[in-house]
C-alpha cells in the first residue's frame, strides 16, 4: 500500500499571519490539522479555475507544473501569502516570485510539515520561503514572529 505523500502546513506558521479568507490548495485533511482560511479548494474543487476573493493563503503542490501556475495565479490575485521551497535557482522563482511578489521571508529553521495523521514529520532537504504579495501583506510578514531574513522586492 502506497503511503500518502501529502504534508500539511503546522497551524502556529499560519496564525502567526493572521486570517486568510481563502486556501485555494487545501484538503479536508489539510483544513481539519490547520484551519488555514475561512474557504477552501480542494483538487476536486481545482483551485486554479475558481475565482479567488480576499486574503489568500497558499501552499501550493510543489510539482511543476502545478507550482508555476498556482504561483502565477497569487501574482495575479496580489493579496496574500505562499509557502514554497526557498528555490532561488529555480526559474520559477527569477520568473514568478522575484518578477511579480512583493516580499520574501526566507525562513532560518526547516518547517517540519505535518503529516495527515497531525504528527510532524522529518524535516524536508529544502528550506522555506514565505512570499508575500500587496503591501498589506508585505507589513504583516515583515512583522510575523517567524524567525527568518525578511526583503522587499
Amino acid at each position: 500500500m502506497k503511503e500518502n505523500d501529502e504534508w500539511y502546513t503546522p497551524v502556529e506558521i499560519i496564525r502567526s499571519l493572521g486570517e486568510f479568507n481563502l486556501d485555494p490548495a487545501s484538503s479536508p485533511e489539510a483544513f481539519r490539522l490547520n484551519q488555514s482560511a475561512r474557504k477552501i479548494y480542494t483538487a476536486q474543487d481545482n483551485g486554479l479555475i475558481q475565482s479567488w476573493h480576499g486574503r489568500v493563503w497558499l501552499n501550493p503542490p510543489y510539482s511543476n507544473p502545478l507550482l508555476q501556475d498556482f504561483l502565477k495565479k497569487m501574482a495575479e490575485h496580489n493579496r496574500g501569502i505562499a509557502l514554497v521551497f526557498s528555490k532561488i535557482e529555480a526559474k520559477w522563482f527569477h520568473d514568478i516570485v522575484f518578477e511579480y511578489a512583493t516580499a520574501v521571508k526566507f525562513l532560518y529553521n526547516r518547517i517540519q510539515f505535518l503529516k495527515p495523521d497531525g504528527t510532524k514529520g522529518t524535516q524536508p532537504r529544502n528550506g522555506s520561503m514565505l512570499v508575500a504579495y500587496g503591501m498589506a501583506d508585505a507589513e504583516i510578514l515583515s512583522k510575523s514572529p517567524i524567525k527568518g531574513k525578511f526583503l522587499y522586492l
